[in-house]
């Protein structure tokens, strides 16, 4: 059996390997891989028969979710996108009304202008999950701070189906793993 450190040191290994690989995608092909990974959720009977929608507002090393965001607006979803708690190290769930609203908040991530305003788990249909990199079980490796974890393991959420937006290299065979990692229910990718 792996012990915890060695888990984290194989885990920390995966991160750089696949960060590298993010930052040295061309900004034009990071879009126009993004664009077919996002239409291809939009284009799900998930999204489509879903009310409100839980994505992220993406940093540069992440599949863009710009469009995807902008469409659901459009389509009349409700849409969510997590505000960072930093004191006790967790997601609050906050509204997204318009991408002109968002301003730079904790890590460089993007969030709504107005705050935190929380939003019952029990709403959220589906959640898109950012990741450093998935695995064929879908299991997803994040960037080590375990937000995602502790708020998928949150009881109000568990109906809603979570998927991983993902550029093809991301994709590896298997992960290494910890009891509290959460998989996710699918995964897209370009």
């Amino acid at each position: 059996m792996e012990t915890n450190n060695n888990i984290s040191s194989l885990k920390d290994t995966v991160r750089k390997e696949i960060l590298g690989k993010l930052r040295g995608l061309a900004p034009e092909t990071r879009d126009q891989r993004s664009r077919r990974i996002q239409e291809k959720l939009i284009s799900s009977e998930e999204f489509r028969s879903s009310s409100t929608i839980m994505t992220y507002v993406s940093l540069r090393t992440e599949v863009d979710t710009d469009h995807l965001n902008e469409k659901a607006l459009e389509v009349g979803k409700r849409v969510v996108v997590p505000f960072f708690d930093l004191e006790e190290h967790r997601i609050i769930v906050s509204e997204l009304e318009s991408m002109d609203d968002l301003v730079e908040g904790p890590y460089g991530i993007r969030v709504p202008a107005n705050g935190p305003q929380r939003v019952s788990l029990e709403e959220i249909d589906i959640i898109v999950v950012p990741a450093i990199a998935y695995d064929k079980n879908n299991m997803r490796l994040g960037r080590g701070k375990g937000y995602y974890d502790r708020f998928l393991a949150e009881p109000g959420l568990s109906t809603s189906k979570t998927v991983g937006l993902a550029f093809q290299f991301q994709v590896l065979d298997s992960l290494p793993s910890d009891t509290h990692d959460r998989p996710v229910s699918w995964v897209i990718t370009d």
